[in-house]
């Protein structure tokens, strides 16, 4: 099951406020409310009770969710491949499913500065390596520990400043947040995340704006590039603006790139060829090739193979296909093996 089904009965519904007046018997200014929401393209909750019949599930379950978040998450570690560990906070299966609700239905619905490329509808690093791949100079700058920077109130204030009561807001909050803060690894966290930093991705847009800077951000990684050479200074510009809103720079992974120099931003070469290193795309052809004579050699590495595959279709789609071809060949090994 990856939706909530009652949902889908509920938006087809011709005359959705007259449901939920007759259902919870709202009041004059709830209704007016209502439309309100409704008209600005967002679901009617003007009571937390609302969600809560929407997921076809108890309240007092729903608000104990939202209050108590902790136990409802499962958290593990998993290696980094600069060394160390990044600790995962994965909601659990139910839980999952109403933050993915939360995000179709709400959050997805919210403009973004252009300049914001991760976790965006129909952008990815390709989109955010575009704006840089003309300029002699880079300057990439690393946003330490990006979600646990974003706390309760800020999210309270997102679904505030949206137009939902208070009740809703603290509610829908709970149902984002642990430990009163966005947990790494919920698939509302990318969202609120850009929704809580667009007055900073502004600030960035009008500093770039003037100096004649191409500016773009990838989630955590921040990019700046032109034909003057960066500094220091330059950077401690941005540590400023970040700390105005409670985040901080990564230094280890801050860099100043010169136009002698490999340029690479989210993975991707941005002063030649715009695609990911060279090594990389020759370990991926030699895999595959292995993969293609003898493809017992990568079993159960089937899903790997074809998450590589698409990620090439992003600027060679023949050769996606081709790579494409070879990983079904070993999916299809597994599935006669099991």
């Amino acid at each position: 099951m990856n939706y909530l089904p009652p949902y889908l009965s509920l938006q087809y519904t011709e005359d959705l406020i007259g449901t939920l007046r007759d259902e919870f018997g709202l009041n004059a200014d709830e209704v007016s409310k209502a439309n309100e929401l409704l008209n600005n393209n967002l679901l009617p909750l003007v009571r937390p009770e609302i969600l809560s019949f929407l997921f076809g599930i108890s309240y007092g379950f729903l608000n104990k969710m939202s209050r108590n978040p902790g136990g409802y998450y499962r958290i593990y570690k998993i290696s980094k491949h600069a060394g160390g560990f990044r600790q995962i906070e994965a909601p659990r299966r139910f839980l999952k499913l109403i933050q993915r609700w939360i995000y179709i239905n709400i959050l997805s619905t919210q403009q973004l500065p252009s300049a914001v490329t991760g976790f965006v509808r129909d952008k990815n690093i390709f989109s955010n390596a575009e704006p840089h791949k003309p300029n002699k100079n880079l300057m990439v700058i690393d946003i330490k520990n990006f979600f646990p920077s974003v706390h309760y109130q800020a999210v309270y204030k997102i679904f505030e400043d949206l137009g939902y009561p208070r009740e809703v807001s603290t509610l829908l909050t709970g149902l984002c947040t642990l430990h009163r803060r966005l947990p790494q690894g919920a698939p509302t966290s990318p969202s609120i995340a850009n929704l809580v930093f667009i007055p900073v991705d502004l600030a960035l847009q009008d500093l770039a704006k003037g100096r004649g800077c191409a500016y773009s951000r990838y989630a955590d990684d921040i990019a700046f590039s032109g034909n003057t050479q960066f500094s220091r200074e330059d950077i401690k510009i941005v540590s400023d603006i970040l700390k105005e809103w409670g985040f901080r720079i990564n230094p280890r992974k801050t860099r100043i790139i010169g136009g002698s120099g490999r340029q690479i931003l989210t993975g991707l070469v941005v002063n030649t060829s715009g695609l990911p290193p060279r090594t990389k795309r020759r370990r991926w052809r030699a895999m595959f090739h292995q993969a293609s004579i003898k493809p017992s050699k990568y079993m159960g590495q089937s899903q790997s193979l074809e998450g590589i595959a698409s990620f090439i279709n992003e600027y060679n789609h023949e050769l996606y296909l081709k790579y494409s071809a070879i990983a079904n060949s070993v999916s299809e090994l597994e599935n006669h093996k099991s």
